[in-house]
């Protein structure tokens, strides 16, 4: 999904996860305590989800998809979940209305952006073949990457640049590992979501206590039909002490015949209360002077700093965000003419999680 937003912008101018990546989830939206819950007559199935709107102000919009305005409101979220997290045999179902708001990248308005995952993004059954062994199958969430899919998951309301790189869903089976500080997942999928089963992926991920682990994924695609294929790497390490959390990483990207970029990312969160945090992400990306993979160019750089306090009160929850991104050396830029360096967003969000 993300590549297809990048070869527009080009030509223009281009949860319960199963074993999920993600150092996000500490000062993120959490989820309700007391969900619902029914007898299904062969075992307990929950129902959650989220209602949320935001509203924005950008300087140097493009002004060229819909809801990439210099003002404009979405509901951002309207998604239900109903999984079975227990006994040999579970699923996870997650459906609804959704987008991505990501720093850098105009907006797509959630009536726009759900087409791509479909109504129904992320869908799988699970066998728990052990204690420590399960199998999933269906459309996973994607391994890849320090933050996750759907707002309320992550600490700030945009996805980050590095974010914007990695697969969002993939089709797939997936072999999952966990046991003591030691979690290992691998996956044969689709990848961007191409319907093309190709892509090698995986997650480890080792707890050396309960303050520190340390992450390494990858996903590897052969070039295949005519396309060149790609790899991407990501080391992640999360320090989690209340009331700081603390998270840099690293990430590498390169095409096969098309060049490569890499990036370097930070999340924090401080928890003032149980009410109040306040969360930030910091990041650098760059690319060579051959790749079109970076949405701004061959041999382009990025920066971005985004900054979001939090309140949230049992089911409700509001949130501002000031974030900012910058660009060296691009050939495409923000604007209507693609010319500008520099990008400011005003955001707002705020909603219920049940």
């Amino acid at each position: 999904m993300k590549f297809a937003r990048m070869t527009l912008l080009a030509g223009a101018a281009s949860l319960a996860t199963v074993v999920s990546a993600g150092t996000a989830s500490a000062g993120a939206i959490a989820a309700n305590p007391s969900p619902i819950t029914f007898d299904s007559g062969f075992g307990s199935v929950t129902v959650s989800g989220q209602l949320t709107g935001l509203a924005f102000y950008q300087s140097s919009a493009t002004h060229l998809f819909p809801g990439d305005n210099d003002t404009d409101a979405d509901v951002d979220n309207a998604m239900v979940t109903v999984s079975k997290t227990g006994g040999t045999f579970q699923f996870y179902l997650q459906g609804g209305l959704y987008s991505f708001p990501t720093v850098g990248v105009p907006y797509d308005k959630s009536t726009d952006n759900t087409p791509f995952f479909g109504a129904l993004p992320v869908a799988y059954g699970k066998i728990q073949l052990s204690d420590t062994f399960s199998i999933s199958a269906g459309k996973l969430p994607t391994l890849i990457g320090a933050e996750v899919a759907f707002t309320p998951q992550n600490i700030n309301i945009e996805r980050g640049l590095l974010w914007w790189q990695e697969p969002v869903v993939s089709r797939g089976v997936q072999l999952n590992y966990a046991s003591g500080p030691l979690s290992v997942a691998v996956s044969w999928n689709d990848g961007y979501y191409t319907n093309v089963w190709n892509t090698a992926s995986g997650l480890i991920s080792y707890a050396f206590d309960g303050s520190n682990t340390l992450a390494f994924d990858f996903s590897e695609t052969p070039d295949y039909g005519g396309n060149a294929g790609n790899q991407i790497y990501d080391l992640m390490y999360t320090y989690s002490n209340a009331p700081w959390t603390f998270g840099p990483y690293l990430q590498y990207q390169t095409v096969n015949h098309g060049g490569d970029e890499w990036g370097i990312g930070v999340l924090a969160s401080y928890q003032f209360n149980p009410d109040w945090s306040l969360n930030l992400r910091g990041e650098y990306e760059d690319s060579s002077n051959s790749s079109f993979l970076f949405i701004y160019g061959p041999g382009s750089s990025a920066w971005s700093i985004t900054v979001t306090p939090t309140w949230q009160k049992g089911i409700f929850f509001a949130r501002g965000e000031l974030s900012y991104a910058g660009l060296s050396d691009n050939l495409f830029g923000y604007g209507t003419s693609f010319n500008k360096d520099n990008q400011f967003r005003a955001l707002f969000e705020t909603g219920i999680v049940f």
